[in-house]
């Protein structure tokens, strides 16, 4: 790692020149490190947590030698660290680990080579402070039948320490830790206490399980944001309920520092219309959404979409002019599902739903002569307008404070569905510049009725 003036991470090696048995203090030789060889960090945005691993190659000297790991300034949770032998020329095992007592920053591991030799080691540890986020940018055509949706991923360190030619993860799913990074960072000294650490703690156990599953995760490859650079082929894998996305190639980035990269374009995207009216979540107005689904006919792939912001543009020619057509924020959009944008009310779909008749019927008194139940019958209508130069699928969803309800004689176009025990929807197709009208008989049964009568199945 490259570093700043500020303190931050340090690997330094002690090699005892001495035999084993002399003491520890005895002829200490300080050895600065080789560069790292290789840096991973796995990014878990909900927890504030990532995982780093850092590789790198060591001369060890015959008997003990003395691993120093400080980090400063920085947000790693030291009761994390773990450092492992990836290979060796020779026999190398590893003692022990202590946190020294008269400081909170570092970590020593005790390191037996039988012969010198050279040795592949791989620390890792979790740290707060770095995150990732997902927006989006779609472009509809001009005839508004596809959008080119180019998805970006933004990255930020607010770690305290500098990740230079790191190989970046970034994972989708939920992971459950016991403890939250940024805290046990915060520790006045490793679990709790200045004293040796080993790996029995129970947290360790919590701690082990999220490495697990964040190296486990399958991955997809990133293309990096040059436009130079041909496009990336996608490794399309799945396990379990986590997805990873392997940024390509290596990044740097500083503390303090953020970096943008492109994650996916989609050219061609297959996308419908849907004018939505539901006066209980937009009032009397009708709001446009675009639909598209997450699967591999709309050019996605098989991956879960993050979830993020949607910008979405308007081509209007074939040279370049875009208006904007709206935002929306949507949330994570697993494979074969759809997802909806809301881009705002469009005055030029209407909905206009009234009452023709009223009635109470099926009138029933209780033994004082008073009215103790009652069906309540309303014939509905709904006039329903297309001012726009494009066909329109509207959908209209009504709410009704009483589940004991049926709908029956209904006229008109389109399709009818009970959504669930307080609401319905109609669906409707309109042709450009056209209106039309659906009718119905809505029968809500009131005190006594609820019981005299069971519910008729909706038609």
């Amino acid at each position: 790692m490259q570093h700043a003036k500020r303190c931050s991470t340090h690997l330094v090696l002690l090699v005892l020149i001495l035999a084993y048995a002399l003491p520890a203090r005895a002829g200490i030789d300080l050895m600065v490190l080789s560069a790292s060889r290789k840096i991973q960090t796995t990014i878990y945005n909900p927890a504030d947590l990532t995982l780093v691993t850092d590789s790198r190659i060591l001369p060890l000297d015959k008997g003990m030698n003395q691993i120093r790991f400080s980090w400063a300034n920085t947000r790693i949770d030291p009761t994390s660290l773990v450092l492992a032998v990836t290979d060796a020329s020779g026999p190398v095992t590893i003692e022990q680990m202590r946190f020294p007592p008269d400081t909170k920053n570092l970590a020593i591991w005790h390191v037996h080579a039988q012969t010198p030799c050279r040795a592949g080691i791989e620390i890792s540890y979790f740290t707060a402070g770095i995150s990732w986020e997902s927006y989006y940018t779609a472009i509809l055509s001009p005839d508004k039948s596809h959008i080119r949706l180019t998805g970006h991923v933004r990255l930020q360190n607010r770690s305290g320490e500098d990740y230079d030619n790191a190989t970046t993860r970034l994972v989708i799913g939920k992971i459950h830790l016991l403890d939250r990074i940024a805290k046990l960072a915060e520790q006045p000294h490793p679990h709790g206490r200045p004293e040796i650490g080993g790996f029995a703690d129970q947290g360790q156990d919590a701690y082990a399980r999220g490495k697990v599953l964040l190296e486990t995760a399958p991955a997809m490859a990133m293309q990096k944001s040059m436009p130079a650079e041909a496009p990336k082929n996608i490794e399309k894998t799945k396990l379990s309920e986590y997805f990873l996305y392997t940024i390509e190639g290596t990044q740097s980035i500083a503390h303090g520092w953020s970096r943008q990269l492109v994650s996916f374009d989609a050219p061609a995207v297959p996308v419908t219309h849907i004018f939505v009216f539901d006066d209980r979540r937009f009032g009397t107005q009708t709001v446009q959404m675009l639909s598209f689904t997450n699967d591999t006919a709309s050019d996605l792939g098989k991956f879960p979409l993050p979830g993020g912001r949607f910008q979405v543009f308007h081509a209007i020619d074939q040279n370049g002019g875009m208006i904007f057509a709206g935002q929306d924020t949507a949330d994570y959009i697993p494979v074969e599902k759809q997802a909806r944008l809301t881009l705002g009310p469009d005055p030029r779909v209407k909905v206009a739903p009234k009452i023709l008749t009223y009635a109470k019927t099926n009138l029933q008194f209780n033994d004082q002569g008073n009215l103790s139940g009652f069906d309540d019958v309303r014939t509905m209508a709904m006039d329903i307008s297309n001012a726009s130069d494009l066909p329109a699928d509207v959908e209209i969803t009504r709410h009704m404070p009483d589940p004991d309800f049926t709908i029956t004689d209904i006229t008109g176009p389109g399709r009818f569905e009970k959504i669930d025990q307080n609401r319905f929807t109609f669906f409707v197709t309109l042709a450009p510049g056209t209106t039309t009208s659906i009718s119905y008989t809505i029968t809500t049964r009131k005190g006594d009725r609820k019981w005299q009568q069971s519910p008729v199945p909706s038609s």
